[in-house]
């Protein structure tokens, strides 16, 4: 099962990029919220690198589709917070019908258009995205979710500073809830998903605090089991509580933002493919702390805003639970069921 499980990309040394290419990734496939069949995706990619790439910076991996607007105003934020200076920045256009290549030729950033029939696959978007980034030379990979605004460009140096310090693999940050969402008074995510904090007191509130597990009953065709479920510590909590104002390990960070070490995530098969949708960021970090590797959240006096789910809601017919999310939930518990304990009692 490791082909459906790792990027097949990755075992490939010799592999060209060049300006047009193609990637076939082996994959499980919901056939229903229980079922799986086995699939090969082609991936059509078209690569257009920018000009002033240093390879001494971390390579960020940003997936988006269509909304222009959100990816000027991301950009714009970028600017304006001397983010470019330290980073190197892989813009991934995940099949837009609306033109984003002369938007990245406007910032001078890489652009990679991914193309493909089945869909939305968070975890090959990134990984193709991490895989340019291994071949040019770079040492760390960013993930970062179109959404995720920096509010001071000294959190990210420190959340950098720290991650090296700490000789961490894998780190994430504090996250909050911008104080006023992209292009309207409440966003979508919130109207629909926490209807009782359209009175705003969200804004500005934790998004992400770090890491907990709910214990659950889960169903299998074998019948009942115990799970524990990841969730998002103390959301809308008050950031400087100092349970989340912290600097702590951890058994998983959010993939709306994780800084990873990149020769180590090339090795491990970077994120399932088999899991396009939900848990591939919390499954990559428990494959790190199961080899004893370090994952850290770092939430002391620093957070990056992030406008929960903003892209995923203005793209349309596109459902946040579906078919899909149910699938992963239930391969992901098949994947961890019995190994969880392990790491976390």
């Amino acid at each position: 099962m490791l082909e459906y499980f790792t990027c097949n990309l990755f075992d490939k040394a010799d592999f060209k990029v060049t300006e047009s290419f193609e990637v076939t990734q082996k994959e499980l496939v919901p056939v229903s919220e229980n079922e799986l069949g086995t699939q090969d995706i082609i991936y059509r990619c078209h690569w257009n690198p920018n000009s002033d790439i240093d390879i001494s910076k971390p390579f960020v991996v940003m997936p988006i589709r269509d909304n222009p607007d959100l990816l000027k105003y991301t950009l714009s934020n970028f600017k304006k917070a001397n983010f470019f200076n330290y980073i190197n920045l892989f813009v991934v256009d995940d099949r837009s019908e609306e033109d984003l290549h002369s938007i990245c030729k406007d910032y001078n950033v890489g652009y990679l258009k991914i193309d493909n029939d089945k869909g939305f696959s968070f975890s090959m978007l990134n990984n193709i995205g991490a895989f340019l980034a291994h071949k040019l030379g770079g040492k760390k990979v960013i993930f970062w979710n179109s959404d995720l605004w920096i509010d001071k460009i000294g959190h990210f140096k420190k959340f950098l500073s720290r991650h090296d310090k700490a000789n961490s693999t894998i780190s994430g940050s504090k996250l909050l809830y911008p104080h006023e969402s992209l292009n309207q008074e409440h966003s979508v995510n919130i109207k629909t998903h926490f209807p009782n904090r359209v009175d705003g007191s969200y804004k500005g509130a934790v998004q992400f605090g770090g890491s907990r597990w709910l214990p659950m009953q889960m169903q299998s065709p074998e019948g009942a089991y115990n799970a524990f479920i990841p969730i998002h510590y103390k959301r809308f909590g008050a950031k400087d509580d100092p349970r989340v104002n912290c600097d702590v390990g951890t058994e998983f960070v959010t993939g709306a933002l994780q800084l990873v070490d990149l020769d180590w995530f090339i090795e491990v098969g970077g994120y399932n493919p088999s899991l396009p949708k939900v848990f591939q960021d919390v499954d990559l970090c428990l494959r790190a702390v199961e080899q004893n590797k370090k994952a850290m959240y770092f939430g002391k006096d620093i957070h990056f805003f992030h406008d929960e789910s903003y892209n995923h809601f203005s793209n349309k017919n596109q459902e946040k639970i579906d078919l899909q999310f149910h699938a992963d939930s239930t391969l992901f518990g098949r994947i961890w069921r019995g190994r969880i304990e392990a790491l976390i009692l």
